[in-house]
């Protein structure tokens, strides 16, 4: 379950998987927020556009039977109603496209139920499948049964997804992260429901203050999996992250004439991610991305050019004229590359 910021290079990552790297992989997408006010008028004027251009952008990139996650969370995280927006947001979504939808509901909100009107009830119930995330940092674990048997009150247990989300994880030791998770895996494994996922993600913010040149960084929350995996009691859980991304909210797309951020790729690979840094992309000779992928390319973690859409690319770059492309190709290769890789290690 890659989960993703729904910006322009992650939406272009997902159009670019071929049928058969979709098998196994359901997105959790986190809308953008809405350019409206947080209250309802203003809510339910913007709604329509908004959720027709989300619907649009899903189908661009998504095939129509493929399931997706969807969370609002960030939708208009000022807007005190969070329960009754997400539910609107998903009935407005399931009438324009084809995919199932498994809505994302925030532990949080679970006191929020007893308050929703009969019709929102009805349309929380009429859901198939439901996600109810909890981070682990703000839960303990011995709370996991009662917030699904809350739920579980309002929807099936058989069709509640638990996500127990470490989120940021940058920098951690894998051990530490495991033992603290520990608990949650326990009272997970021994309550009943659909299926347990185990999300966080350890890349950085930004690159500020990385030299440039190469430098690895540790994909912990996939060596805090290898240790989950370990144990015969969770072989059945499954595995989801932030791909190259932070777990903290993006800002919008990097407008170079605001920012410079600096020329880079982010090559997944086994239990690291491999950084190559570059210059800054504003005044930089046309020639660093090419230099940064004759550097990867010959690398021997590069895995080939024909492994994924992401890893074809980086070839043309390092094989082609000069051209440094724009952020949001940088972060569609790298998190193209870093979903096939991820799903064919698991």
């Amino acid at each position: 379950m890659p989960i993703l910021k729904w910006k322009r290079g992650e939406q272009a990552a997902l159009g670019k998987l071929i049928q058969s790297e979709w098998d196994g992989v359901v997105p959790l997408l986190e809308l953008s927020p809405i350019s409206a006010a947080p209250d309802i008028a203003a809510l339910n004027a913007a709604l329509p556009n908004y959720v027709k251009d989300v619907a649009d952008r899903i189908t661009k990139s998504v095939p129509a039977e493929q399931p997706i996650a969807i969370d609002t969370r960030y939708v208009s995280a000022g807007y005190a109603a969070q329960l009754d927006l997400m539910i609107a947001v998903i009935s407005r979504l399931r009438k324009i496209i084809e995919n199932p939808i498994l809505p994302i509901i925030q532990a949080s909100h679970i006191g929020l139920i007893p308050g929703l009107t009969a019709t929102r009830l009805n349309v929380l119930q009429s859901f198939d499948e439901i996600i109810l995330r909890l981070p682990t940092s703000q839960f303990e674990s011995a709370q996991i049964d009662p917030l699904l048997a809350e739920l579980g009150k309002v929807i099936k247990r058989k069709h509640i997804h638990l996500l127990l989300d470490q989120f940021a994880i940058v920098d951690k030791k894998p051990a530490d992260c495991f033992n603290a998770l520990k608990p949650y895996l326990v009272a997970a494994a021994a309550t009943t429901c659909a299926s347990v996922t185990v999300a966080g993600g350890s890349f950085p913010v930004n690159l500020m203050g990385r030299k440039q040149g190469i430098t690895d960084l540790p994909r912990v929350e996939w060596a805090v999996w290898v240790q989950i995996q370990g144990l015969v009691e969770y072989e059945q859980f499954r595995f989801s992250d932030y791909t190259v991304t932070n777990p903290n909210p993006m800002d919008e797309d990097v407008d170079p004439k605001k920012v410079n951020p600096s020329i880079s790729l982010r090559y997944a690979s086994d239990d690291i991610w491999r950084l190559y840094k570059g210059a800054g992309f504003k005044g930089a000779p046309a020639s660093v991305l090419k230099s940064l992928c004759k550097l990867l390319t010959t690398d021997a973690i590069y895995s080939g050019a024909g492994y994924s859409f992401g890893d074809t690319k980086y070839m043309e770059y390092a094989n082609g004229g000069p051209k440094n492309g724009i952020p949001w190709t940088w972060r569609r290769d790298a998190t193209n590359r870093h979903i096939v890789h991820t799903t064919k290690q698991l």
